[in-house]
């Protein structure tokens, strides 16, 4: 679709919907226009779009279809609406996104996990790194592992600030980090954590730890 039409149609979404509210189109697997409209989405034309969100299932279907998206570093989430559109002969999705404010609960101060036959409680500041594998949690302090029963994304919500997906299957605690380089093998970045541990940073995840360690 050609930036001409796709200004056209958000010209004429913008007619019916609120002052604030975002307007994204998908096609062909990915999101290929975003007017924000003043609101701060981490998507932009170019992401893919994640199976299971709503433009996803609209595409899926070809019928409408209503979601919530949240994102881990943002106190709002988004109530979005989807209506499926033809893009030349490839089936399309129009969303538009509708900011809606959540209360965080306060992050956990302590992660209790299993360490040979014991059950022992972490207190999160002493956390490095956390790891799915194997269908199951790691979390790593002082040099010990530790398996716990709580998910990958279930933790995501509930930790400090301190603590940043950098790939599908790690959260890192940024106080920990001891040094960031380029990984010779997939051109990606790489960290080290001040217990030398080596963790992957998916491209996804790339850009929201540069800009939230400034480099």
């Amino acid at each position: 679709m050609k930036n001409g039409v796709l200004e056209q149609l958000a010209q004429f979404v913008f007619e019916w919907i609120p002052e604030k509210a975002a307007f994204a189109v998908a096609a062909d697997g990915r999101y290929i226009h975003l007017d924000q409209r003043g609101l701060d989405i981490p998507l932009a034309a170019g992401h893919p779009v994640i199976p299971g969100d709503i433009a996803h299932q609209v595409m899926k279907t070809g019928r409408r279809a209503e979601d919530r998206l949240s994102f881990p570093d943002q106190n709002t989430s988004y109530y979005g609406i989807g209506y499926p559109v033809e893009i030349g002969t490839l089936p399309g999705a129009v969303i538009v996104l509708l900011p809606e404010e959540r209360k965080k609960a306060a992050p956990i101060r302590y992660l209790t996990g299993r360490n040979d036959e014991d059950w022992v409680p972490v207190s999160v500041s002493r956390i490095t790194h956390i790891e799915s594998a194997e269908k199951k949690t790691w979390f790593y302090a002082d040099g010990e592992e530790f398996a716990s029963t709580r998910t990958l994304k279930q933790l995501e919500a509930e930790l400090p600030g301190s603590f940043l997906r950098v790939h599908r299957s790690y959260l890192i605690n940024t106080d920990f980090i001891s040094r960031i380089r380029k990984d010779d093998f997939t051109s990606g970045l790489l960290i080290t954590t001040s217990d030398g541990s080596e963790i992957p940073v998916s491209q996804t995840h790339a850009p929201t730890l540069r800009k939230i360690l400034g480099f």
